[in-house]
C-alpha cells in the first residue's frame, strides 16, 4: 500500500461533530469485544455518536476462510457490505472504536485497500468523543441507513495471504512486524520467523490519541522498519496490525502491507515454521 499525497487519516472529535449533518458523511461504530461482556452491538445501543451505524468486523463485513473468522471478503462481498451500511463511492467514512480493540483502523485499511480514499479514524475513539462532552445517541433508527451504491476498486497491494508471507521468509525482502499486544504475544507459542515487534498499544499516547510524526518514526526505527522499505504487519487477527499500518501510513511510511490471516491463520497450519519465544 504505497503512500500518496492525501488528507490526514485521523479526525478530532470536534471536527466530526461539525460534520454530522452532512449527507456525504457516514459514521461507523466498529466497537467489538473478544471477551465476556457487552458485544459491539450492545455497546452501540447503549450510546453512540449520533447517526452512527454499527458494523461488526466479523459478522457484518468479514468472512470465515479455512476456519479463520473476520477475513477480508472479496471486492463483491465488501461492496455489498458497504452498500448495506449506507456507504457510497462519494461517502466520507469516519470509523471509530473503543481505542483498545482497533477495529476502526481495520475498516479504514479495508476501504483503502479497495481504493476508497475518503476515510478517517476518530482519534481516541468513542472515549475521546465522550470526554469532549459531545452528544450521545441511543436512537435505534441510526442502525437502519438507506442503502447506497458502492463499487469496490481493484484490490491494492495492502493485503497479503499466507502463501505470500511464506514466500518472504528467509529472503530479507521485507521487514516482518508482529503487532500483537504484549499479553497476546507472550501467551502464544511464538512468532513468525524473523518478525520484529511493534505492539499496537505503543502507538497510543498517554492522552489516548495516536502518536504522530517523530514519535512514530522512533518506534518504527526501533522495530527495524524502514520508511521506504517493504513492511509486512501482522497480529492475532488482522486488527492490531491495521492500527499500526494506519499510524505508519499517517507518518509517511511507504510500501505497507497487512497479512490478513495473521497469527490466527498461521498457527493453524502445523507446516508453518514458528520461532519460539526465548
Amino acid at each position: 500500500m504505497k503512500a500518496q499525497a492525501r488528507a490526514g487519516l485521523y479526525l478530532e472529535p470536534s471536527a466530526l461533530a461539525e460534520m454530522l449533518d452532512r449527507p456525504d458523511v457516514r459514521v461507523v461504530d466498529t466497537r467489538a469485544s473478544l471477551a465476556d461482556g457487552p458485544v459491539g452491538r450492545e455497546m452501540w445501543a447503549a450510546g453512540h455518536v449520533p447517526g452512527a451505524v454499527h458494523a461488526d468486523w466479523i459478522e457484518d463485513w468479514g468472512v470465515t476462510i479455512d476456519g479463520v473468522e473476520g477475513m477480508l471478503p472479496d471486492s463483491e462481498g465488501f461492496a455489498e457490505a458497504m452498500c448495506r451500511l449506507g456507504i457510497g463511492n462519494d461517502t466520507l467514512v469516519v470509523a471509530y472504536d473503543d481505542n483498545t480493540l482497533f477495529t476502526a483502523s481495520r475498516l479504514a485499511w479495508a476501504l483503502l485497500h479497495f481504493g476508497h480514499e475518503r476515510v478517517a479514524v476518530l482519534d481516541g475513539g468513542f472515549p475521546a468523543w465522550q470526554e469532549s462532552g459531545l452528544p450521545v445517541s441511543t436512537d435505534e433508527a441510526d442502525g437502519c441507513p438507506e442503502p447506497r451504491s458502492f463499487e469496490a476498486g481493484a484490490p491494492g497491494g495492502g493485503r497479503l495471504e499466507m502463501r505470500d508471507v511464506r514466500a518472504l521468509l528467509g529472503r530479507g525482502a521485507a521487514t516482518l512486524v508482529d503487532c500483537r499486544m504484549d499479553q497476546t504475544f507472550h501467551a502464544s507459542e511464538g512468532r513468525i520467523p524473523g518478525a520484529t515487534r511493534l505492539p499496537s498499544p505503543s502507538l497510543v499516547g498517554e492522552d489516548g490519541r495516536f502518536r504522530r510524526g517523530d514519535e512514530v518514526a522512533a518506534l518504527a526505527a526501533a522495530a527495524g522498519v524502514k520508511k521506504n522499505g517493504p513492511t509486512v504487519l501482522y497480529c492475532g487477527g488482522g486488527v492490531s496490525a491495521a492500527a499500526v499500518l494506519i499510524a505508519l501510513r499517517e507518518a509517511g511510511f511507504d510500501d505497507l502491507a497487512l497479512y490478513d490471516g495473521s497469527w490466527a491463520e498461521w498457527s493453524r497450519h502445523t507446516d508453518n515454521p514458528v520461532e519460539r519465544h526465548r
